[in-house]
């Protein structure tokens, strides 16, 4: 995953997870794993974890996080 956002006024409603859950759902299917970088303070970091990605790595102020399908 290169890049998601989501303007202050569609936050915090789910469409986040929703679109993460497509993605992984694909993942999942394709026998595939996802990784993201994290900027170490964003709170979306939580919903990630939720999701089940794991730290596996550091770059910089970014926290490289994986989604291993099971």
């Amino acid at each position: 995953i290169i890049d998601i956002a989501l303007l202050n006024e569609h936050r915090s409603k789910g469409l986040g997870a929703g679109l993460m859950t497509e993605i992984l759902d694909e993942a999942r299917a394709a026998g595939k794993p996802v990784g993201i970088h994290v900027e170490q303070n964003n709170p979306a970091m939580r919903l990630y974890q939720r999701l089940g990605f794991v730290k596996t790595g550091e770059a910089g102020l970014y926290h490289l996080m994986t989604w291993t399908p099971l």
